[in-house]
């Protein structure tokens, strides 16, 4: 059985992105697995998700990936033409390399998404350590967001450009029930986890506002976990 570290659930489903992705991939291959709650600073290289699977510890939700699709044999995007994977890798860059900054100003940085965020983050902190180590979590935020570049700008700068990717990520799938093809694909995993990720949690901030402005994209979100619940 692998074993899926990750942060522990909240708002219905993973805090993560990343975590969500893996689980989504692992959902939509069909592949069983038993979560795991960990912390980051047990993780092989300082963050979530990472698994267990055949004494091995894989870190890197994209890493994992691959190594399932050799492990397991179980590949998603088999039968992608090369335009199909373009347009995936397109996407998922748009979501890991932009987008994802956007929603971390707004759950770390942004007054709205703090409060929500906040207690969250308490929940898997030692009581002791919590007003300590709070303030040096989000001062580490700001700084990454600084360096990252997007964290340089004003705020409505910022959810200025989540609004563009989410703008075209819209017209991208539009009239597509799939991100890249007329099934689920890997690529798939991905866009649930940044869609999902601002649509599910109670976080009211301009970027879920932008979202909203797509029905296709709430759309989207409801078709995969259709795909991903459990047969009953």
């Amino acid at each position: 059985m692998i074993e899926l570290h990750e942060f522990a659930p909240a708002w219905g489903i993973n805090p993560s992105p990343f975590c969500i992705k893996v689980e989504a991939y692992l959902g939509l291959a069909g592949i069983s697995y038993k979560p795991v709650v960990t912390l980051p600073f047990q993780a092989p290289r300082g963050k979530l998700p990472f698994i267990v699977e055949g004494g091995r510890r894989i870190a890197d939700s994209s890493h994992i990936i691959d190594h399932l699709r050799q492990s397991i044999a179980v590949d998603l995007d088999a039968g992608l033409d090369e335009r199909q994977h373009a347009l995936g890798h397109l996407l998922r860059r748009c979501c890991e390399e932009s987008l994802y900054f956007v929603l971390l100003y707004a759950r770390w940085i942004d007054a709205a998404g703090w409060t929500a965020m906040r207690p969250i983050v308490s929940a898997a902190l030692p009581p002791g350590l919590r007003a300590l180590i709070l303030p040096v979590i989000r001062r580490g935020v700001r700084k990454t967001l600084h360096a990252q570049g997007y964290g340089r700008h004003t705020r409505d700068e910022i959810y200025a450009l989540g609004a563009a990717d989410l703008t075209v990520i819209a017209a991208v799938i539009a009239g597509r029930d799939f991100a890249v093809a007329d099934r689920p694909t890997s690529f798939d995993a991905v866009l649930y986890a940044f869609l999902a990720s601002i649509l599910r949690p109670p976080i009211e901030t301009p970027l879920k506002q932008a979202a909203l402005q797509h029905p296709a994209l709430a759309e989207y979100v409801t078709r995969i976990e259709r795909v991903l619940a459990p047969p009953r």
